[in-house]
Formats: structure tokens, C-alpha cells, sequence
């Protein structure tokens, strides 16, 4: 039917254009009907019609609308689509997980082998990823084909992954530290004292707010508590499903063991509840709120390097207020390496998509070096510009948007709105940001350009140098002069997890949602006992659904994972 409506389509447009004589004909290669394709994303937090800049953008290159559907806003999102037998005609999905396997054998997603790849020059650097991901659908599904490729492929491998702020670490407020007589936190359970501190010494943000210590928020989960998991990746474990991996020495949590650390991290979480250093709203809360309270400067610990830049501006880094990165004395953060194969997060096409040549121009222009740098940061001229060498900085009004993303109104000639409106919906990316541009001396993220680095150069970076850093550059530096750091080879990213059984699988989907419920019940416990009960009934219910038998599914995986790390170094 969608065939059929997009030949007569194509049919009306050719008479309409045949019937208006008096009109010059549109040259044929610049000629493009509108039309609108939908993305099926498990990683946009954002659902409905791309609008603002980005549109304006993508309105102006290609004459496209884009819709996201997601499934982190709606969680019944994927089973209607597998349902209605019909996901998108972009997809991205979370993993090579049970979702892909399940779309595969459901004929959901489009074979890239039946068209033609060259037009699409900036996609040559995908082949490897391409391969893997062959591959595995070959050994889970047995069908041969194309089905797309992975986010975050490196240029070359094993180069690390941040280039300043580390994407996993303990992110702290420095003014509140030097407030609070500048302590020591020297093991995860000394984190609530350490965040009282810090608490009593910045009780209210500058609006008169209540702060807190640390909050979260669920809509990223379907399990573990991530904000209790994350907790973990302090000391090196970077997940693995529902189990943690640390890659640099082949440790294993498995979470409901007896005295496992993410038993631990729950009993920090629990204690910081109790202490009211945690925020209580965190359970029923999204993203975009959590987002909204980091930046308004009501946290004063983060967890990922990432999204400190939601609060840190230019004119409070003078003022010596602002999110630095800390380490706990007996931890070792995970950094995560650059893998030519990517990770495991997918681009795919879907099986249906009526415009599988418009859709594939799209995503060929997001893996330019333009596309990439204007996904990020906004439109070129407007917010960023390259220099007389070639060489890209960022504009003043770039700066606002960069900083004051949620304030920054952008000119209607590119769409109105905020800065933030208007940002790229598909919370992916193909190419590492922290890596050189292809053939560059710079990189495709702003922390690798030389404008970043003046601008931070701050009375804040300076203090955290002198008093904490030792004067260790950045946060990123700090984990290479302390070798206080978990080292992720590539090829634990290369490597393509396994699906589940289908026995597992089901297993899984009664003892995961138990597993999260019971996890946020935990850290919200009135007293120990209480804490310690519902533990014991979280375990007692998951292991009753046949959490055992899943984990030793994980085990396997686990250990073919590491094999292929010692194999591949």
C-alpha cells in the first residue's frame, strides 16, 4: 500500500509539473518531493515531529521531516510496531540485542545489500561495523544480508574516548567542596559524609531552591538501577546487561550476589535517602526533569563527564563555581577505548521504508564531518565557523547555545525556539565525537578544539588544579597522571554480545521489571532493617523467575567476551 501511494505520488507530482507550461522545469537534480520518514529510536529522549534548527536544517538539505517515535517515552512503542509489522524507516535500536534479533526474524529491517552503497562516501568508514554486525545476525538468525551498522566507530582503535571531561566519573561541584573545608572521600561508603558536607555547605541554588547532594531519575531502565549502577562504574564495571564487566582485570558482579557492590552502591544510595541528601523525587522523575535540576543548580554530585556542561558556564567557571571531576581514593573509573567496529547501539533502515535513498542521504550527511559538527552544535555561520586554516571554533551566540541551551533563543530564519527545541532528536552518533575529524589535527567534538580550551581556562579549572588536581590539566588528564583508571581495549566493544535463549529472555522479562522496582524500593527504605527486607525479597522473587539461569547465560557471553579481548590484543 505504501509502494502504491508513493507511485501515484510520484505520478501527480510529474503531471502537475508537465501541466504548468509556463513555468521553467526544476532541473531533475535538484528537484526532491517533501516527505516525511519516522525514526523508531530506543535512545531519544524526545517524541513527535524534529522541529526548530535541526529541522530547518534538515527541511533546507533534503527536503524531509523527520518523526521520532521512542520507546524511552513510551514504553510500548517497540511491541506496537513489531505488532503493527512496521517500526520505522530509521531505526535505532539500543543493541544487538533481543530487539534486533526479534526484528530480524520478523523481517522488520531493511537488507542495505540491495542498494546501491556508493553514493554514500561518508559511510565507507562503517564496512567493519557493517561486517560485525552481519555476522552476528548470521549466528543468531541465520539470515545473510546487510542490516545496518554501529554508533561511535573510531577512526583508529584504542585511542581513549573522552578527550577532557570523562564520561565516567565523580563529578562534583568544586565551589561546594572548597565551601565545605575541601574532604576526602576515601571508599564508596564515605560518599554520605563526604555529599553532607558538601549539602550543608550550598543548602539552596541561587534561586533559593532546596539542593541535593545527588538525584536520578528511571526512564533509562528496564532493571538494575542505573543510578545506583553507575555508582559502580567508579571502580571499573561497565555493563554488561544487568551484570558488570570490568574489562581491565576480568572482574564480574554479578548484582544479586551476597555482598555484591552493587549491593554496596544500593546501601550508599539508601543511606544518602535517609540522610536526605538524595533526591525523593528521583524515582517518578524523566531525564528532562533531572536535566532541568542539574542545570539549575540543585545537584551537587554527577556521574557522567558528559553532562556537566548542562551547568557549567563561562561566567560561573570565573566565579570558581562549577562541576569538576574527583576520584573516590580506592576506585579506578572505566575508560572506555575507540573501536573501529563500533559498539553495539544500530542504525538500520526499516523493511517498509518507502525512501530508502532519501533516508540513506540523511544518515551519509550525519557521518560528514558538517553533519556531525552541526548535529551538535548548531548551524555553521550561526554558532560555530571554521577559521582561515580550516580549523572549526565556536561563535559567541555558539557559546550561549553550548551553555544556555534551555535559554538561548534561536533567530526565526533558523527555525525559533530555544537552542534546545530545536537539538538533534536522535541522541546517536556514528562516528566517535572524540576522535580527529577524518584526515584532521582536530577533533569533531568542541572539547578537542583550541576555542574550548581558552574559554575554560577559568578561574575555576585553575582552583581545581592548585587545591585538588595536582595540576593535572583536565579530568581526563587527572586519570592518566593518577593511573587511577580501568583501561576498556576496543575489543570489548567489538565484540557482538550474544542474544538470549528464548527461555531466558522470558525469564528475564518477569525477574528485570522486580529487579528495578525493588532496587528504587531499597534506596527509598525508612530504616536498615527495612533496606535489608526488601533486599532479601528482591532476591528471593528474581531468583524464583529464573534470575539464576540467566545469569549463567551471562556468565557464558561474559567469558567469550573476555577470550576475545585476549585474543585480539
Amino acid at each position: 500500500m505504501k509502494k502504491m501511494a508513493r507511485i501515484l505520488s510520484m505520478v501527480l507530482a510529474l503531471c502537475m509539473m508537465a501541466s504548468i507550461v509556463t513555468i521553467p522545469a526544476i532541473a531533475e537534480e535538484d528537484y526532491r518531493e517533501p516527505i516525511e520518514l519516522t525514526v523508531f529510536s530506543e535512545l531519544a529522549n524526545f517524541a513527535g515531529e524534529q522541529t526548530g534548527w535541526y529541522a530547518k536544517e534538515l527541511k533546507d538539505r533534503f527536503n524531509v521531516t523527520l518523526k521520532f517515535v521512542s520507546s524511552n517515552l513510551d514504553p510500548n512503542a517497540y511491541a506496537a510496531g513489531v505488532s503493527a509489522g512496521e517500526l520505522g524507516d530509521i531505526i535505532n535500536l539500543g543493541d544487538m540485542g533481543e530487539h534486533f534479533v526479534e526484528s530480524l526474524k520478523a523481517g522488520l529491517l531493511y537488507d542495505l545489500s540491495e542498494l546501491d552503497m556508493t553514493p554514500y562516501t561518508n559511510l565507507a568508514g562503517t564496512l567493519e561495523s557493517q561486517a560485525k554486525v552481519t555476522e552476528f545476525a548470521k549466528g543468531a538468525t541465520e539470515l545473510d544480508g546487510v542490516w545496518g551498522f554501529t554508533f561511535d566507530i573510531g577512526h583508529e582503535k584504542d585511542g581513549w574516548s573522552d578527550l577532557t571531561n570523562p564520561s565516567y566519573a565523580l563529578q562534583v561541584r568544586y565551589d561546594a567542596w572548597a565551601k565545605a573545608g575541601m574532604p576526602e572521600v576515601a571508599t564508596l561508603e564515605d560518599l554520605p559524609a563526604f555529599l553532607k558536607a558538601l549539602q550543608d555547605a550550598v543548602p539552596e541554588n541561587e534561586g533559593g531552591e532546596k539542593v541535593y547532594a545527588y538525584g536520578g531519575f528511571s526512564d533509562w531502565e528496564d532493571c538494575v538501577m542505573k543510578f545506583t549502577w553507575d555508582l559502580m562504574t567508579f571502580y571499573g564495571y561497565q555493563e554488561f546487561d544487568f551484570m558488570g564487566v570490568n574489562y581491565a582485570t576480568g572482574d564480574i558482579v554479578n548484582p544479586l550476589e551476597d555482598g555484591s557492590l552493587y549491593y554496596r552502591a544500593l546501601k550508599v544510595n539508601n543511606e544518602l535517602y535517609r540522610q536526605g541528601l538524595f533526591d525523593p523525587e528521583s524515582v517518578s522523575q524523566n531525564f528532562d526533569t533531572y536535566s532541568q535540576k542539574l542545570a539549575g543548580g540543585r545537584y551537587l554530585m554527577a556521574l557522567w563527564g558528559w553532562i556537566i556542561n548542562q551547568y557549567n558556564t563561562n561566567d560561573r567557571a570565573e566565579a570558581e563555581v562549577g562541576f569538576t571531576t574527583f576520584l573516590v581514593g580506592d576506585a579506578k573509573p572505566v575508560m572506555q577505548t575507540i573501536s573501529t567496529a563500533g559498539g553495539n547501539r544500530l542504525w538500520a533502515l526499516g523493511a517498509d521504508c518507502e525512501y530508502p535513498e532519501r533516508a540513506m542521504e540523511i544518515i551519509n550527511w550525519i557521518a560528514s564531518e558538517e553533519g556531525i559538527i552541526v548535529g551538535e552544535y548548531g548551524p555553521q555561520g550561526l554558532t560555530w565557523d571554521y577559521d582561515e586554516n580550516g580549523v572549526p571554533y565556536m561563535l559567541d551566540f555558539g557559546w550561549s547555545c553550548y551553555e544556555e541551551r534551555k535559554e538561548t533563543e534561536m533567530p526565526a530564519e533558523n527555525g525559533g525556539g530555544t537552542f534546545e527545541d530545536g537539538m538533534n532528536a536522535f541522541n546517536n552518533t556514528i562516528y566517535k565525537l572524540h576522535q580527529n575529524a577524518l584526515g584532521k589535527e582536530y577533533s569533531y567534538h568542541v572539547e578537542g578544539w583550541a576555542s574550548y580550551a581558552e574559554r575554560y581556562d577559568s578561574n575555576l579549572s585553575k582552583a581545581w588544579q592548585a587545591n585538588y588536581a595536582n595540576g593535572a590539566a583536565n579530568g581526563v588528564e587527572l586519570y592518566r597522571e593518577t593511573e587511577q583508571v580501568s583501561i576498556a581495549p576496543s575489543a570489548s566493544i567489538t565484540y557482538a554480545k550474544a542474544a538470549l535463549s528464548d527461555d531466558g529472555n522470558a525469564k528475564r522479562a518477569m525477574f528485570a521489571p522486580v529487579m528495578k522496582q525493588f532496587s528504587w524500593q531499597c534506596v527509598m527504605a525508612e530504616t536498615e532493617e527495612q533496606f535489608e527486607a526488601l533486599w532479601n525479597e528482591m532476591v528471593t522473587t528474581c531468583k524464583s523467575y529464573g534470575y539464576d539461569d540467566v545469569a549463567a547465560e551471562k556468565l557464558v557471553d561474559i567469558q567469550n567476551c573476555l577470550d576475545f579481548i585476549e585474543a585480539n590484543k
